[in-house]
């Protein structure tokens, strides 16, 4: 899959990996590596700052430095976040928006089309078996 996602998708799948608690930046990758069974590795330099907006816009709050002790994450010195309860509604919204699931659908047809093109048929019929 490309480097790129509407931006949308990409907050959602974000936001998916705090679900389960605190996350860190390269936890996020990781996440987003294992649920894609790592077809899509996003960027650190995509990650990062959105991490630090979703912060800014109250979707995600950073654990102070004791809390993570506390908690005993395995390095102190990362900067954890979790989700808040805006953030969990965002989750929740961004899963009901019929909107959203049509143009991530149009989105894997347009490159299903791209692909049968390229392709031919039975290798595009070939790929969806191995799904």
């Amino acid at each position: 899959m490309g480097k790129k996602l509407p931006s949308h998708i990409l907050r959602y799948s974000v936001l998916k990996q705090f679900e389960n608690g605190p996350n860190y930046g390269y936890g996020v990758v990781s996440g987003i590596e294992d649920v894609t069974e790592g077809y899509w590795s996003p960027s650190y330099g995509t990650i990062y700052p959105l991490i630090q907006r979703l912060e800014d816009e109250g979707l995600l709050e950073k654990l102070d430095e004791k809390e993570v002790k506390d908690r005993g994450l395995e390095d102190s010195d990362r900067k954890y976040f979790r989700l808040t309860e805006k953030g969990l509604e965002e989750i929740a919204n961004d899963m009901d928006a019929e909107e959203h699931r049509e143009n991530f659908e149009d989105l894997i047809l347009g490159y299903l089309k791209i692909y049968e093109n390229k392709y031919g048929d039975e290798a595009l019929g070939n790929l969806i078996d191995d799904l």
